[in-house]
């Protein structure tokens, strides 16, 4: 479980990871996103808390597909200053899947509105139920609850290069059946990052892991 959620948080909190999405295939969603524009305080800008982003990636989703499901998803790291210091990313990878399928939808938010489309019909490996999350009510603890909870659990540090500031993410442990939110910071000497991971329906921490990113 602990190298599946590595690979999965990593990789699209990667900058580079985003490249992958093609004009050529993707469309184009402005229209979702002013009907789903969140409600935000001048202070927040455009930042979007983990539910925030989930709920009009959702919206997004599901005008593509009535059974599509939440697989997992992350904020993404291309601003230029830090941010996610109050739970909140302006730029977000929702991905989608349908139980059963091999179908794979992303929405990419940018700027707290959905900005491009992917649909890869042979992506993902066919999944049954356990995989997704059929019910975005089970995200009952936020992000920026969690990163007041990680920050009491551990010394947790913005990034200043790379994964700037604080990222967030999310996923489904299929073997537990419950949805995972996960804190992401970095340790003092901002060598190590810091993966602090919690069931997002009851709040409950599970489980720290840190990872070196930096090798001579």
């Amino acid at each position: 479980m602990k190298k599946i959620l590595l690979l999965l948080f990593v990789c699209v909190l990667l900058t580079s990871c985003q490249t992958s999405i093609q004009p050529a295939i993707v469309s184009n969603d402005s229209a979702n996103a002013e009907a789903n524009e969140p409600v935000l305080s001048s202070a927040a800008e455009t930042g979007l808390t983990l539910n925030q982003a989930i709920k009009i990636a959702l919206d997004a989703a599901l005008k593509w597909n009535k059974e599509a499901r939440l697989y997992n998803g992350t904020s993404v790291d291309i601003d230029k200053e830090q941010t996610g210091m109050d739970g909140r990313r302006k730029h977000w990878n929702i991905e989608f899947g349908i139980p059963g399928k091999t179908d794979f939808y992303l929405v990419s938010i940018r700027d707290g509105e959905v900005w491009k489309t992917l649909h890869l019909p042979n992506e993902l490996d066919a999944m049954p139920d356990n995989f997704f999350i059929t019910d975005i009510q089970e995200f009952e603890h936020d992000t920026p609850e969690l990163l007041e909870k990680a920050q009491q659990i551990t010394k947790l540090y913005p990034g200043d290069v790379f994964a700037k500031g604080f990222n967030f993410g999310f996923s489904k442990d299929p073997e537990k059946n419950i949805p995972i939110a996960m804190v992401i910071g970095w340790d003092k000497s901002i060598k190590n990052m810091v993966y602090l991971t919690f069931n997002a329906k009851t709040g409950e921490f599970l489980e720290k892991i840190e990872r070196e990113q930096y090798k001579n």
